[in-house]
């Protein structure tokens, strides 16, 4: 880490700890703010390249809410990703901020505030995580560093990214025993003329042991005029057993043959073996044009010392990209 990291570090830090400290003195009707975070460390040996010591995970942040009347209540949201300052990337590997900040710097994963009221949340997001990844292709989205979406370089699968920026949202209220639609607008680029850049909007259901989600974007970024894309991601927990899929469409109007018109797919399934094993496998591929298809086979066995605190050994394998495989420790706290 770098002599500029850490003193990018130190403020935050303090930051950090005196809300945590405020915690024990908020005012009546503000629930928070509460700290939290993640860390997931160990090693990551990818073909033909040294084994790396790996924050595969590296979060934390503070929350809370303020109860304004019976109709309104705003929540907000502030979680650091230490994860590219940590880690060094090349172009066989990706770690989350790498997309956005240059190696070393810190990346704020997370900096919202929501307004909750009886006719639907609205959000305020400079920085948050993608919803519509979260709500659509969650399922298959159960691994350490085999992820699968837009924003893990080479082993990309899926065109979605994982993370977003300057995103403006609306979420109705729930309706139908378990449905509810968001809506979304998001600018990539302040300076082409054009406010918003991202339109997408999706139906996602979550009841009980069934969830699913269908969803659509229109995505305006420079190289890429017109492109549609449509997802559609379904899972079920049968108990010891969670079974999961999803199905992306990507259509761009402007150049067919090229590397952003494809289709992809995945599914998995974990199961829980015990209360202190588990395990997933995963199997995922696209079509993409120019020589760029792929396809992904990833297994991950977990051991969990308590609800906290796990252990994983992960092995993927591609077929057009470098292989991995990976192993360490997870904490939450």
């Amino acid at each position: 880490m770098t002599t500029y990291t850490r003193l990018a570090l130190a403020p935050l830090a303090l930051t950090l700890s005196m809300t945590a400290a405020a915690q024990a003195v908020a005012d009546d009707g503000h629930t928070g703010p509460t700290f939290g975070g993640q860390i997931v460390g160990g090693v990551l040996d990818v073909a033909d390249r040294d084994k790396d010591l790996w924050a595969f995970r590296a979060e934390a942040g503070v929350g809370g809410i303020y109860h304004v009347n019976d109709a309104l209540r705003i929540r907000y949201d502030l979680v650091g990703d230490f994860a590219n300052a940590i880690n060094t990337v090349d172009e066989q590997t990706w770690t989350p901020g790498a997309h956005r900040q240059d190696d070393g710097e810190v990346y704020i994963r997370t900096a919202r505030v929501l307004l909750l009221t009886d006719f639907g949340s609205f959000g305020f997001q400079p920085r948050v995580p993608s919803g519509f990844w979260n709500q659509i292709y969650n399922n298959i989205d159960v691994f350490e560093y085999n992820r699968f979406h837009g924003q893990t370089g080479q082993n990309a699968i899926f065109g979605q990214a994982e993370q977003g920026s300057d995103v403006l949202s609306y979420g109705s209220p729930r309706f139908g025993g378990g449905f509810q639609f968001i809506g979304a607008v998001l600018t990539t680029n302040a300076q082409n003329d054009q406010d918003f850049d991202v339109y997408t909007g999706r139906l996602v259901y979550n009841q009980g042991p069934l969830n699913f989600g269908i969803g659509h974007t229109q995505v305006r970024r420079p190289g890429i005029d017109n492109l549609h894309r449509t997802a559609f991601g379904i899972g079920y927990d049968f108990g010891m057993v969670q079974l999961g899929g999803v199905y992306e469409h990507n259509d761009d109007r402007e150049d067919s043959s090229g590397a952003s018109d494809f289709d992809a797919w995945g599914v998995n399934v974990s199961a829980n073996l015990t209360d202190d094993w588990s395990v997933s496998v995963g199997y995922a591929e696209n079509d993409k044009n120019l020589g760029l298809e792929n396809d992904a086979v990833v297994g991950t066995v977990r051991h969990h010392f308590n609800e906290d605190v796990y252990a994983f050994l992960e092995a993927a394998r591609y077929d057009n990209t470098d292989n991995n495989l990976a192993a360490g420790i997870s904490v939450s706290f």
